[in-house]
């Protein structure tokens, strides 16, 4: 796995020098990227509800845009804070890893959309410290240094990405086998699904959308033979189709 123990203390002076030129307007900073990965990326709007919506230029700066820009920008403050034993943030990683696994699966999310926004940081760090060198006579960083920053981000970037992407590779594993745990394990009861608690990293309402597929599913295949009894889902579950619980002395068959 990637790490950072390679870096040397002339690595970490330079990190640690063009992140107190980009981090001066931390907002700004975060809005700018956070604009450039939906304009890299315009399907990435599908994992923010408040980006489907219509707004104006102005509105790039409201306050929900603006929380999540700076969600971005807070984690690599925080790998910044521990440069020093950057591994001490794994737990961080592996759970963001574990969001973005859930939205995989529920909002397409693609880890493509990690090499997208690793590129717009680096292409705004650039200009932020090029900004700053040209407007200051005595800038605190020369355009060689500039360059070679610029390759050290590269492997914070990818550092971070890496810890993400195993976090939601394990967590995604996870997720596909109790899924298929949970659907093999189906037990029936007179015709109706039963399943076992619910697993480790399946929701309540993925649980109950499998309890409805099965159903609907032996629903159909009754409703195709004659040999069967025909009854509606909710008289098999016994369960007023008004209030939606079971009806008294109504037994499950």
């Amino acid at each position: 796995m990637i790490s950072l123990s390679h870096l040397t203390e002339l690595d970490k002076d330079i990190l640690t020098q063009s992140w107190k030129i980009v981090s001066r307007d931390m907002e700004s900073l975060a809005v700018d990227i956070f604009q450039m990965i939906f304009e890299q990326a315009p399907d990435a709007k599908l994992m923010f509800t408040f980006m489907m919506r219509d707004y104006r230029e102005d509105d790039k700066k409201s306050s929900e845009f603006t929380f999540h820009a700076l969600r971005f920008i807070q984690v690599i403050e925080s790998t910044m804070n521990h440069l020093e034993d950057p591994e001490t943030l794994d737990p961080l990683f592996l759970n963001l890893g574990k969001i973005h696994a859930r939205h995989e699966e529920h909002l397409g999310f693609s880890s493509h959309y990690w090499s997208v926004f690793k590129e717009c940081v680096l292409f705004h760090f650039r200009k932020s410290m090029k900004a700053d060198h040209k407007l200051c006579k005595k800038s605190s960083m020369s355009l060689a240094e500039i360059d070679s920053s610029i390759i050290l981000w590269r492997e914070v970037l990818r550092f971070i990405i890496t810890r993400m992407k195993t976090g939601l590779e394990s967590n995604g594993l996870i997720r596909k086998a109790n899924r298929e745990e949970m659907i093999n394990g189906v037990a029936y009861d007179n015709g109706v699904h039963v399943l076992e608690d619910t697993k480790q990293g399946v929701t309540q309402v993925e649980k109950a959308h499998i309890i409805l597929q099965h159903a609907l599913a032996e629903n159909v295949l009754q409703s195709r033979s004659p040999s069967m009894k025909k009854r509606s889902l909710f008289d098999r579950m016994g369960l007023s189709p008004l209030i939606g619980r079971r009806r008294s002395g109504s037994p499950w068959k």
